[in-house]
Protein backbone atom coordinates (compact mmCIF):
# COMPACT_ATOMS: atom_id res chain seq x y z
CA UNK A 1 0.00 0.00 0.00
CA UNK A 2 1.15 4.09 -1.20
CA UNK A 3 1.08 5.85 1.61
CA UNK A 4 0.00 9.62 0.91
CA UNK A 5 3.17 11.66 1.85
CA UNK A 6 0.84 14.63 3.09
CA UNK A 7 0.03 11.72 6.01
CA UNK A 8 3.33 10.89 6.40
CA UNK A 9 5.93 12.09 9.25
CA UNK A 10 9.35 13.62 7.94
CA UNK A 11 10.62 11.90 11.56
CA UNK A 12 8.87 9.06 13.99
CA UNK A 13 10.51 9.43 17.74
CA UNK A 14 9.27 7.01 20.76
CA UNK A 15 8.61 10.57 22.97
CA UNK A 16 8.64 14.39 23.20
CA UNK A 17 11.94 13.48 25.19
CA UNK A 18 13.60 12.52 22.23
CA UNK A 19 13.03 15.78 20.09
CA UNK A 20 16.46 16.93 21.02
CA UNK A 21 18.33 20.61 20.13
CA UNK A 22 21.08 18.15 17.99
CA UNK A 23 18.24 16.81 16.09
CA UNK A 24 16.32 20.14 15.18
CA UNK A 25 19.53 21.55 14.38
CA UNK A 26 20.40 18.85 11.65
CA UNK A 27 16.85 19.57 10.59
CA UNK A 28 17.17 23.59 10.16
CA UNK A 29 14.06 23.53 13.17
CA UNK A 30 14.18 26.82 15.36
CA UNK A 31 10.68 26.82 16.36
CA UNK A 32 8.47 24.16 17.45
CA UNK A 33 4.25 24.17 17.10
CA UNK A 34 3.20 21.07 20.48
CA UNK A 35 0.80 19.32 20.32
CA UNK A 36 -0.61 19.12 24.01
CA UNK A 37 -2.56 15.72 24.86
CA UNK A 38 -0.24 12.32 24.69
CA UNK A 39 2.59 14.56 23.67
CA UNK A 40 3.06 16.72 26.72
CA UNK A 41 0.47 15.47 28.81
CA UNK A 42 -1.28 12.22 29.67
CA UNK A 43 -4.98 12.23 28.10
CA UNK A 44 -7.16 14.19 30.23
CA UNK A 45 -4.54 15.01 32.69
CA UNK A 46 -4.09 18.24 33.34
CA UNK A 47 -0.34 17.59 34.51
CA UNK A 48 2.52 17.64 32.07
CA UNK A 49 3.98 14.41 31.95
CA UNK A 50 7.21 14.22 34.60
CA UNK A 51 10.19 15.43 32.73
CA UNK A 52 7.81 17.97 30.53
CA UNK A 53 8.73 21.11 32.40
CA UNK A 54 12.55 20.29 31.92
CA UNK A 55 11.90 19.92 28.30
CA UNK A 56 10.66 23.14 27.63
CA UNK A 57 13.13 24.91 30.05
CA UNK A 58 15.94 23.30 28.20
CA UNK A 59 14.38 24.12 24.63
CA UNK A 60 14.26 27.49 25.69
CA UNK A 61 17.31 27.83 26.85
CA UNK A 62 19.02 26.72 23.70
CA UNK A 63 16.97 29.25 21.69
CA UNK A 64 14.16 27.09 20.70
CA UNK A 65 10.83 28.99 20.12
CA UNK A 66 7.81 27.11 21.42
CA UNK A 67 4.01 27.60 21.17
CA UNK A 68 1.41 25.20 21.52
CA UNK A 69 -1.60 24.91 18.86
CA UNK A 70 -4.40 22.45 20.32
CA UNK A 71 -7.50 21.39 19.04
CA UNK A 72 -8.89 21.81 22.67
CA UNK A 73 -10.89 24.80 24.42
CA UNK A 74 -9.39 27.21 26.03
CA UNK A 75 -10.13 26.21 29.33
CA UNK A 76 -8.12 23.21 29.10
CA UNK A 77 -5.36 24.39 27.05
CA UNK A 78 -4.65 27.69 29.00
CA UNK A 79 -3.96 26.64 32.35
CA UNK A 80 -1.52 23.93 30.95
CA UNK A 81 0.14 26.66 28.42
CA UNK A 82 0.59 29.08 31.99
CA UNK A 83 2.12 26.35 33.76
CA UNK A 84 4.72 25.58 30.96
CA UNK A 85 4.86 29.72 30.68
CA UNK A 86 4.17 29.08 26.50
CA UNK A 87 2.34 30.98 24.67
CA UNK A 88 -0.96 28.91 22.95
CA UNK A 89 -3.74 29.00 20.24
CA UNK A 90 -6.58 26.97 21.77
CA UNK A 91 -9.43 25.45 19.20
CA UNK A 92 -6.68 25.30 16.29
CA UNK A 93 -8.62 23.22 14.31
CA UNK A 94 -5.83 20.86 13.07
CA UNK A 95 -5.20 19.37 10.46
CA UNK A 96 -6.84 22.65 9.06
CA UNK A 97 -4.15 24.99 8.65
CA UNK A 98 -5.19 28.53 10.32
CA UNK A 99 -4.77 27.30 13.68
CA UNK A 100 -1.21 26.79 13.04
CA UNK A 101 -0.71 29.58 10.57
CA UNK A 102 -1.97 31.25 13.68
CA UNK A 103 0.91 29.43 16.08
CA UNK A 104 3.44 29.87 12.91
CA UNK A 105 2.85 34.04 13.14
CA UNK A 106 3.30 34.07 17.32
CA UNK A 107 6.75 32.09 16.42
CA UNK A 108 8.31 34.79 13.79
CA UNK A 109 10.39 32.26 12.46
CA UNK A 110 10.38 31.22 8.46
CA UNK A 111 8.04 28.08 7.78
CA UNK A 112 10.82 26.17 6.61
CA UNK A 113 12.47 26.42 10.23
CA UNK A 114 9.09 25.09 11.63
CA UNK A 115 8.16 21.76 12.83
CA UNK A 116 5.02 20.73 14.85
CA UNK A 117 5.27 17.68 17.17
CA UNK A 118 2.37 15.70 18.16
CA UNK A 119 0.89 12.57 18.56
CA UNK A 120 -1.82 12.10 15.47
CA UNK A 121 -1.31 11.64 12.06
CA UNK A 122 -4.44 12.92 11.05
CA UNK A 123 -4.39 15.84 13.05
CA UNK A 124 -0.91 17.16 13.57
CA UNK A 125 1.25 15.18 11.00
CA UNK A 126 -1.69 15.72 7.86
CA UNK A 127 -1.90 19.48 9.24
CA UNK A 128 1.60 20.57 9.72
CA UNK A 129 2.28 18.67 5.79
CA UNK A 130 -0.65 20.77 4.51
CA UNK A 131 1.17 23.61 5.57
CA UNK A 132 4.19 22.94 4.66
CA UNK A 133 6.21 22.56 8.38
CA UNK A 134 8.71 19.28 9.20
CA UNK A 135 6.00 17.14 11.16
CA UNK A 136 8.09 15.22 13.88
CA UNK A 137 5.35 12.27 15.28
CA UNK A 138 5.75 11.40 19.09
CA UNK A 139 4.02 7.96 20.61
CA UNK A 140 0.84 8.96 22.37
CA UNK A 141 1.65 8.60 26.47
CA UNK A 142 -2.17 7.01 26.85
CA UNK A 143 -3.84 5.33 24.47
CA UNK A 144 -7.53 6.52 24.09
CA UNK A 145 -10.71 4.11 24.88
CA UNK A 146 -13.11 6.04 22.63
CA UNK A 147 -14.09 4.21 19.72
CA UNK A 148 -13.07 6.87 17.62
CA UNK A 149 -9.50 7.03 18.76
CA UNK A 150 -9.11 3.50 18.68
CA UNK A 151 -10.65 3.56 15.00
CA UNK A 152 -7.99 6.51 14.58
CA UNK A 153 -5.14 4.64 15.95
CA UNK A 154 -5.79 1.25 14.08
CA UNK A 155 -5.80 3.71 11.02
CA UNK A 156 -2.28 5.21 12.27
CA UNK A 157 -1.37 2.01 12.61
CA UNK A 158 -1.11 1.21 9.15
CA UNK A 159 0.22 4.25 7.73
CA UNK A 160 3.32 3.76 10.78
CA UNK A 161 3.37 0.11 9.55
CA UNK A 162 4.22 0.89 6.12
CA UNK A 163 6.75 3.74 7.18
CA UNK A 164 8.87 1.54 9.36
CA UNK A 165 12.47 1.06 8.19
CA UNK A 166 11.40 2.87 4.44
CA UNK A 167 11.43 6.26 5.73
CA UNK A 168 13.14 6.58 9.86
Amino acid sequence: MKVPSVVMPDIFLHSIFDVKVELLNKLGVEALILDVDNTLRAWRSDAPVDGVLGWVHSMKSAGIKLVIASNNFRSRVEPFAKKLELDYVFFSCKPMPFGLNKAAKKLKVSRKKIAVVGDQIFTDVFGGNLYGFKTLLVEPFFMEKTFSFKLKRWLEQRIIGNCRGKNF
